[in-house]
């Protein structure tokens, strides 16, 4: 009897969980966009609050005077118009060739294609659809800035895809996937190259063959610290095929800017404020006070606000961020990178102690912002502060992630380069924690994690591309921007 009475009420708490989990699987893509929308509303609101703290004074202001032909790298269509909108209309107004480089297309804005489409889980040819309506607006946004289609090149490559190009997925014979237009190649109509598949070897062989046939004298792209993927990875991704260009080619030496669009502290004022001034986050401005502003006429300004308004596809969402940009000035910072010092005395395994000859320290080649992001402040073990990298007496190369505190088991802290020789590029990595297959071991030593490897092994390079990640959870918590880091002859 008594289980005759449990038997119906069992059935129905299991039906009931059963159609819960129906309802979940049916609406997760829209409960899952608009939890993000309201994530980024309210992180809106908040940041709104925060007043600038770098003066503009402290900014130098940049000038295109003897420039003749300026390069931008955009990784979505619509960051072109966002970091550089005002900088092309000086541009032209200068009498400076200007040409525009799309690395994706957006196509992975899941919210902007379920809204457009009509559908709760859009197909392939859905994100394909949305990609090209961004494409279009791409060209609608540049000609009211003055440039015209035959100067806009749309690579084509995958929406948020772009690290796995650089990390995984770098040779044509295994390409990546991508989740929302389903194709390992472009899809697109529009395609710098249509030969070309989703791999890294292949977006470095085009943006070579850009800055071959361009020969900008000006490049501006993403800034390495920005924290959207598909922007640092933009970004690494320019950096070494100029640096390769410059190698082959002693005579071809452009200045190079970045511009930065996504950190959760920038820009420091939310919203349409046409009036006020566009200043650099205070934890990028205390690792580096070399920043240059263009300052803006007011109808360019305009202008520029106008052009941002051609974006349909993302103003539901993102119209109060995207109206952030339309300032009276916009912000670049300058590149430069290190040279590998020999290491005269000290433990190989603690950098604090790096001494060169003659005794003068030696400083990280790239600097990452402490305490920036909640769990980084909660967690200091997950925050990464620098990186260094040395040459010894025995011609080892040394290199070392730092902590904020000591590293602990728990954590995956990694260290990855790209190695330049006279054979090519190739891929060094090393973990600290749960070694995946192909990684080398790496050394945790306080607050420090190392590997240490012989440059002959490496092929004798002559520049090394340095980065550095720590992961818990199977999520990347922290990240050091990549480095380029000359190595000197001996």
């Amino acid at each position: 009897m008594k289980d005759r009475l449990i038997e119906p009420i069992i059935l129905r708490v299991t039906t009931m969980r059963l159609r819960i989990y129906q309802i979940w699987k049916r609406w997760r893509n829209v409960i899952l966009t608009l939890l993000l929308l309201a994530a980024v509303t309210i992180s809106s609101a908040q940041l709104s609050l925060v007043e600038p703290s770098v003066p503009l004074s402290a900014l130098k202001p940049f000038s295109l005077a003897g420039y003749h032909r300026l390069l931008i790298f955009a990784p979505h269509s619509d960051d072109e118009t966002l970091g550089t909108g005002g900088l092309i209309l000086a541009a032209r107004r200068a009498g400076i060739q200007v040409k525009v480089v799309m690395l994706t297309n957006g196509d992975g804005f899941l919210f902007a294609t379920i809204r457009d489409f009509k559908r709760i889980y859009p197909r392939h040819f859905d994100f394909v659809r949305l990609g090209e309506m961004r494409q279009q607006e791409t060209l609608a946004a540049l000609r009211l800035l003055g440039v015209s289609s035959s100067q806009v090149d749309f690579l084509s490559y995958p929406d948020r895809g772009t690290p796995e190009l650089w990390d995984t997925y770098w040779s044509p014979g295994h390409p990546f996937r991508s989740p929302y237009n389903g194709d390992s190649k472009s899809p697109y109509p529009i395609t710098y190259d249509p030969k070309s598949v989703y791999a890294g070897a292949d977006v470095l062989g085009d943006i070579q063959s850009i800055l071959d046939s361009y020969q900008p004298d000006l490049v501006v792209y993403p800034h390495p610290d920005d924290v959207h993927p598909d922007h640092w990875g933009l970004s690494v991704f320019v950096r070494l095929a100029l640096t390769l260009e410059e190698h082959s080619h002693p005579d071809f030496h452009p200045f190079q800017l970045t511009y930065l669009v996504h950190r959760p502290d920038y820009p420091d004022l939310r919203g349409l404020r046409p009036q006020a001034a566009l200043t650099p986050p205070i934890a990028l401005y205390d690792l580096s006070q070399d920043w240059y502003r263009l300052d803006m006429p007011a109808a360019d300004t305009a202008l520029k606000g106008q052009a941002i308004l051609k974006y349909h596809s993302q103003l539901t969402l993102l119209r109060s961020f995207m109206e952030s940009f339309v300032r009276a000035n916009e912000l670049f910072a300058p590149v430069q990178d290190a040279v590998l010092p020999v290491l005269a005395q000290g433990n190989p395994n603690n950098p604090s102690t790096w001494l060169e000859a003659g005794e003068q320290v030696i400083k990280p080649i790239q600097r990452d912002p402490a305490g920036d992001f909640i769990t980084r402040t909660a967690l200091p073990p997950t925050d990464l502060v620098a990186t260094y990298a040395a040459r010894d007496s025995a011609n080892n190369l040394l290199v070392c992630v730092e902590a904020r505190e000591n590293a602990v088991p728990a954590l995956v802290y990694s260290l990855r380069m790209k190695v330049l020789s006279s054979k090519g590029i190739m891929a060094f990595q090393a973990q600290a924690g749960d070694i995946a297959p192909g990684w080398q071991p790496a050394r945790r030593s306080g607050r420090f994690v190392c590997v240490s490897t012989r440059l002959a092994d490496l092929g004798n390079p002559w520049a090394v591309y340095i980065g550095a990640n720590v992961v818990g959870g199977g999520r990347t918590i922290d990240e050091v921007a990549w480095q380029m880091v000359q190595i000197p002859e001996r």
